[in-house]
């Protein structure tokens, strides 16, 4: 549990939020262009890393990536032009929600999709790779 901790002290940082709240800012700019993507703000981002600690760097590029996925809803939503190719698929619900007045609700239900969707994922990646580990281990490859 002190490991637990630890993290979470490093997480918390004052230097290491504003570092992430930055990244998360960057990505809301590149992902609401539309042809720009998440992997181009991430590709942007990575030389500016290179110069920061382990932590603050991961946490850039994994809230930069996150928000500008995110990001590319809202021109999805309200122009019907996908700011990133993971809004290509509903953005004619998205933006028949916004020509019904309700773009609130349709950028709303957005970010709550991928907030659920990035959870879920990082459970699944955490329980798939636990689970590999162990099998790994026990066939003794190298």
């Amino acid at each position: 549990m002190d490991n637990f901790y630890l993290a979470l002290n490093l997480i918390f940082d004052p230097y290491v939020l504003l570092i992430i709240g930055a990244a998360a800012v960057f990505g809301l700019v590149v992902g609401a262009i539309p042809g720009l993507t998440a992997t181009m703000a991430t590709a942007l981002l990575i030389p500016i890393t290179f110069f920061m600690d382990p932590v603050p760097a991961i946490g850039a590029v994994i809230s930069c990536s996150a928000m500008a996925i995110f990001a590319g809803d809202i021109p999805a939503t309200l122009l019907r032009i996908p700011g990133t190719p993971a809004s290509a698929a509903y953005t004619d619900e998205a933006f028949t929600m916004a020509g019904n007045g309700f773009p609130e609700r349709a950028l709303g239900i957005s970010v709550l999709c991928s907030a659920s969707g990035g959870i879920a994922g990082s459970i699944a990646a955490r329980i798939v790779g636990t689970r590999a580990c162990r099998v790994r281990a026990e066939l003794h490859l190298a």
